[in-house]
C-alpha cells in the first residue's frame, strides 16, 4: 500500500496573498482633514474629546520622524549615563569592601 501512495503524493498548497499598500501618513492626513471640515461642531464636547484623544495617540512630534529619532537618541543617551553611573557606584562600593574587609579576612586566615 505504501508503494502506491508513493507515486500519488499530494501536491503542495498554494497561498494566494495579495499585499496591500497602506500609507499611515495619508490616512492620518485624511482623518485630520475630515475633522477640520466638520467645523460646525467645533465647540461640541464630543468633538473636543475626539481631538484630544487623537492628539494623545499621535504623541509628541506627530508625523515627524526626525523629532522622534532625536527624542529616542536623547533617551538612549540618558539611559546610558544612568547605567554608567550605577556601574561606577557599584565599583566604588566593591573597592571599599575590599579595602575594609579583605585585610581582616587575610589576618583571620593567617
Amino acid at each position: 500500500m505504501a508503494l502506491l501512495n508513493f507515486f500519488n503524493s499530494p501536491k503542495h498548497q498554494k497561498y494566494n496573498y495579495i499585499p496591500r499598500y497602506w500609507n499611515p501618513k495619508k490616512d492620518d492626513l485624511e482623518d485630520r482633514l475630515q475633522m477640520y471640515k466638520g467645523k460646525e461642531g467645533k465647540n461640541d464636547v464630543e468633538a473636543v474629546k475626539a481631538r484630544l484623544a487623537k492628539g494623545f495617540t499621535r504623541g509628541a512630534g506627530s508625523g515627524s520622524f526626525q523629532i522622534k529619532a532625536e527624542m529616542r537618541a536623547a533617551e538612549t543617551k540618558r539611559s546610558n549615563r544612568l547605567l554608567l553611573g550605577v556601574i561606577v557606584f557599584l565599583l566604588f562600593l566593591t573597592y571599599l569592601a575590599f579595602k575594609i574587609y579583605v585585610p581582616s579576612i587575610v589576618k583571620a586566615l593567617e
